[in-house]
């Protein structure tokens, strides 16, 4: 693949002879249990040491994204330029999203073997940045329990051809993708409940919502403290416009992991762990050094192997597994290289967003230009 450029990720429903260059990659439904590869099988290819979580390890990129933070809060100035203030701002705002990866391997158990440790710094991790921490856990799990699982699968939603109203809206305007996750997914509970409410549909037990009154008052203790040491304006641009850009690396990150080309969704018929796990995209956001990349914590390019092996593998190891996993799926890795911020607009703009249309066992995305010239065809065959 070209480095520097966008390259569409091979379907992994092809067998394994090579595309053509004019030849369009089909999505067929699996029978399932029809692949060789096995999760087990994967993980005894992998070393011991992928799976060895070191505490030390773990704190030292937790303490290197708390000193870029403060350091960047302390060089805030009323006074400052607005060229250094966007550059203020976008720094701070990506470290905020590097921290979220942080605590994102403490609701994993990768950050540390010790439970009570993972979920003090979690709480730390997602509570400076308003996230509550126990909620989001049990809600991610479900994600990667149920990864591509068209009914089971939580966060984001599937673009539907048949989205209609107040639902049609929310996934489709990318001018709301700075407020999306906070307001619409954690806050508001859209689609699958609220984080911050005890009484929401997310939680069905005493213990979960008891969870999630602790998380919410400690993100409610943050905002609280915040607001009383800078005052209400200052708040505004040393911490809330740089969150909102945290909010759109944590929103576009997130959903181009499994947003492709031809990615397609599983029904319960034809869903299994493996093949809802590979359905997962591994993107290279810095194709001249990578350094961007490392600086997230590798979680753009490393996230294939995360999502088979979440609780056991932590973040500063997924890149060496990647090497050694990636020749054993074949073409049923997906790799896509180049910054995507155009891709994500794409995903979202009203006349270009890929309509996600049933083939039976599965659904598949396409094109609308497609979707319109089926639409025509099936209502001409219909007369």
């Amino acid at each position: 693949m070209a480095v520097g450029k966008e390259t569409q990720p091979v379907n992994h429903h092809r067998s394994e002879e090579p595309l053509l260059e004019d030849e369009t990659p089909v999505a067929t439904a699996p029978e399932k249990g029809a692949t060789k590869l096995t999760v087990g099988a994967l993980r005894k290819s992998l070393p011991a040491h992928v799976f060895e979580k070191s505490l030390a390890q773990s704190m030292w990129y937790f303490v290197v994204d708390m000193t870029v933070i403060i350091a960047c809060l302390r060089s805030y100035t009323d006074d400052m330029s607005w060229p250094l203030y966007i550059v203020y701002a976008n720094v701070l705002g990506l470290f905020m999203w590097c921290l979220f990866v942080v605590g994102h391997d403490c609701g994993h158990g990768t950050f540390s073997e010790n439970k009570l440790i993972n979920a003090v710094v979690g709480h730390f991790c997602h509570g400076f940045i308003l996230v509550p921490f126990w909620p989001w856990a049990k809600s991610h799990a479900t994600h990667h329990a149920f990864h591509q699982h068209k009914n089971k699968d939580k966060s984001h939603g599937w673009y539907d051809a048949s989205d209609e109203g107040f639902v049609k809206l929310m996934k489709n305007q990318p001018f709301f993708i700075p407020f999306l996750y906070f307001f619409v997914y954690l806050l508001a509970g859209f689609p699958d409940g609220s984080h911050f409410s005890p009484f929401s549909s997310l939680f069905n037990t005493s213990r979960d919502r008891t969870m999630c009154a602790i998380s919410a008052l400690v993100c409610v203790g943050f905002f609280s403290a915040f607001v009383t040491y800078w005052g209400w304006e200052k708040f505004l641009y040393i911490y809330v416009i740089p969150w909102l850009i945290y909010n759109f690396w944590l929103y576009k990150v997130t959903f181009l992991q499994h947003h492709a080309d031809n990615t397609v969704v599983y029904s319960e018929e034809s869903w299994d762990f493996l093949t809802g796990g590979l359905q997962t995209v591994d993107r290279v956001y810095d194709t001249q050094t990578g350094a961007l990349d490392a600086i997230m914590h590798n979680i753009t390019n490393g996230h294939v192997i995360h999502h088979l092996f979440s609780t056991s593998i932590p973040h500063y190891n997924l890149m060496e597994a990647t090497e050694i996993i990636r020749p054993q799926l074949g073409n049923k890795y997906m790799l896509v290289k180049g910054f995507p911020f155009m891709e994500l607009i794409r995903h979202h703009w009203y006349f270009t967003r890929p309509l996600m249309v049933n083939r039976g066992a599965i659904w598949e995305f396409i094109s609308q230009e497609q979707y319109f010239k089926e639409q025509a065809a099936a209502k001409t065959a219909a007369k």
